[in-house]
């Protein structure tokens, strides 16, 4: 009977466990990783509370109104992101698709580059992606680095109206990112050309993408 009762236990454990949460800097440990359910990084729950507090101060947006998620950039130099404000704005498409808004991603070429390095639909590339776009509302943010941290604010913006329809705001601790944040790997714009720190070469130049 004790037997019976500690597998019962075991198995409404297992039921209510729900995904791992991984913060990308130690080791993953694949104990009980199943494919039903996927580990998930904190940075995902992080941009999930800032999707709920954004949903809930949104004043226009509505499920079939084009939203673009832009990256999020430095505070302190608006033109300048790195890879933890990509990521943001990775997870906030995400986060605001799977809640049944249009997300357009204005990084789509519009056709299926076929290479020996792979097969690519999206791009960088100013040349490939069209100036217009189908976009009323863009969902961008500010990340100030602090010593414990990152102070991330969000924000939904009209693109015509310039007016200001959502606010969130979070603080991500620097332990749960994962990452060094320094910005390493930091992308300007100078003179209309992208430049990575780390590699200190323009790339292209930029494009100036209306609705």
């Amino acid at each position: 009977m004790n037997k019976i009762i500690w597998v019962v236990c075991a198995l409404l454990l297992t039921a209510c466990t729900g995904p791992q949460v991984y913060n990308g800097k130690e080791q993953f440990s694949s104990t009980g990783y199943s494919l039903t359910t996927t580990p998930r990084h904190t940075v995902d729950y992080f941009v999930e509370g800032l999707t709920n507090q954004l949903i809930e101060s949104n004043q226009y947006l509505t499920a079939s109104t084009p939203l673009a998620v832009t990256s999020f950039v430095d505070l302190q130099d608006m033109g300048a992101t790195n890879w933890l404000g990509n990521v943001v704005s990775e997870n906030f498409m995400f986060q605001m698709q799977q809640r049944g808004f249009t997300v357009v991603d204005y990084k789509s070429t519009g056709v299926i580059k076929v290479t020996r390095n792979g097969d690519f639909s999206i791009s960088r590339n100013w040349q490939e992606l069209s100036a217009q776009q189908p976009v009323d509302y863009v969902l961008t943010g500010t990340m100030l680095r602090q010593s414990g941290g990152v102070l991330v604010n969000a924000r939904i913006i009209g693109m015509r109206s310039h007016v200001v329809i959502a606010t969130a705001q979070g603080f991500l601790p620097a332990e749960r990112i994962g990452r060094d944040l320094d910005f390493m790997n930091k992308i300007q714009i100078r003179n209309g050309v992208i430049i990575r720190t780390e590699q200190q070469q323009p790339t292209t130049n930029n494009i100036v993408l209306r609705p």
